[in-house]
């Protein structure tokens, strides 16, 4: 048990600026974005999908930030998606020379903020610094969507650089979506306090939904109404699957 003294310590640095994590943030977000935008589309050829792998970038970064940094790190989380809006813009612009609109410049920074914040918070839900969304009641709203948040950043990524690699069929591109819905509710169950296998089974509408719109604008083939169908019953038992799963080794490591 902490002292007094160290307990003070703690108190003051939770509510100081994390500069360091600002910094770490910018340079993890910096690699993750250059490796990844080089190897879905190197020349730019299309813009909005490297825009897309910016957002997910920041959407990861930020999730690493609020969950590895002690205590409450939204702001850096927010920060940091500001930050590496101006790297990547001033990348583009010098060294590819491709212009940006001027409303682009003008809302992209607040957009990259708050793509970055969202990130963190689920970083902190995960880590469990935000107590007011642990309450005792049936669903975890929280939870609901931090899994469509992991479920669908998970997935889009996944898609997104192996189909740049290789030429996803269509038995692999399912078994990349059932991977994420698996996934997603494995590390909800491990994370999350109490039980909350059914929340990640919940989100596989919103997950499905967002999969859907990713795989016809990347694809330009958007799925059948009996493909959603069938997709959305077998996610959610590959989600409730993965939650059971989380919450057994998650009773495991408590030893309970």
């Amino acid at each position: 048990m902490p002292s007094d003294e160290t307990a003070g310590v703690e108190t003051q640095a939770s509510g100081s600026f994390r500069w360091l994590w600002v910094g770490a943030g910018v340079l993890l977000g910096s690699v993750l974005i250059g490796s990844f935008v080089y190897i879905v589309d190197p020349g730019l050829q299309r813009p909005l999908s490297a825009g897309l792998m910016v957002t997910l970038s920041m959407v990861l970064i930020g999730m690493m930030v609020g969950y590895h940094s002690h205590g409450e790190t939204i702001r850096e989380a927010a920060i940091v998606g500001v930050a590496l809006f101006f790297l990547t813009a001033a990348v583009t612009t010098l060294g590819f020379r491709v212009g940006i609109p001027v409303l682009v410049w003008l809302l992209a920074p607040f957009y990259s903020a708050a793509v970055a914040a969202a990130g963190g918070w689920v970083g902190e839900i995960m880590q469990g610094t935000l107590k007011e969304a642990h309450v005792d009641r049936f669903v975890d709203w929280p939870w609901i969507l931090v899994s469509v948040v992991i479920g669908f950043t998970l997935c889009a990524y996944v898609l997104a650089v192996v189909n740049a690699l290789i030429d996803l069929t269509t038995v692999q591109t399912l078994s990349i979506f059932a991977a994420s819905f698996f996934i997603t509710g494995y590390i909800v169950g491990l994370f999350s306090p109490g039980m909350t296998v059914v929340e990640p089974a919940i989100a596989a509408a919103g997950m499905i939904a967002l999969n859907s719109a990713f795989v016809t604008y990347w694809f330009e083939s958007p799925p059948s109404v009996s493909m959603l169908a069938i997709g959305f019953g077998g996610s959610v038992l590959l989600a409730l699957l993965g939650g059971f799963l989380g919450e057994i080794m998650q009773r495991r490591k408590r030893g309970t």
